[in-house]
């Protein structure tokens, strides 16, 4: 009867294990729409790890799933981040700037202004400009609404990396 009750044991968990390294560590997301275009194409499929959010480890330029609320509706949307705290954003003449560098292809409409990004957030755009409902419409991001980083394509075959 032990053997038994060891046994189960054993298999609850082993299913609860990798109930945890699926959803913490590595879980599969397709690509809905082209605001990351042409890093990230719509359809592609890819690996992101939500213990890397949860532990910071993203910076700039890495690829990151924000929970994102429209009119009451909460979704992911990936994006790029695009700057951190501390980091100075300046919209002027319709361009944007992060650090003095303007962001290429990145219009904006908002007045002209400058901010610092603040603590505990982060700035992201979409890699596809003209295409991207991002930080230059809604803002910076609290890096709690960072819920995952993405770490990998992995379909379409032809285009399998690294994202980091």
């Amino acid at each position: 009867m032990m053997k038994v009750i060891f046994k189960i044991g054993g298999e609850v968990l082993e299913a609860a294990v990798i109930v945890v390294v699926l959803y913490f560590l590595f879980f599969p997301m397709k690509i809905d729409g082209v605001s990351m275009e042409n890093s990230l194409m719509d359809g592609d499929r890819i690996i992101i790890c939500r213990a890397a959010a949860e532990v910071g480890f993203y910076g700039r330029d890495s690829i990151v799933i924000i929970d994102y609320d429209s009119n009451g509706d909460s979704f992911d949307i990936v994006k790029r981040v695009a700057a951190v705290e501390g980091d100075t954003i300046k919209y002027s003449g319709g361009e944007l700037y992060i650090n003095g560098v303007k962001a290429e292809g990145y219009k904006c409409q908002n007045d002209d202004g400058e901010f610092v990004v603040g603590e505990g957030q982060v700035f992201v755009l979409g890699d596809n400009p003209s295409h991207s409902t991002d930080s230059r419409s809604f803002g910076p991001v609290n890096k709690n609404s960072v819920k995952a980083v993405a770490l990998l394509r992995f379909y379409p075959f032809n285009s399998v990396g690294l994202l980091l």
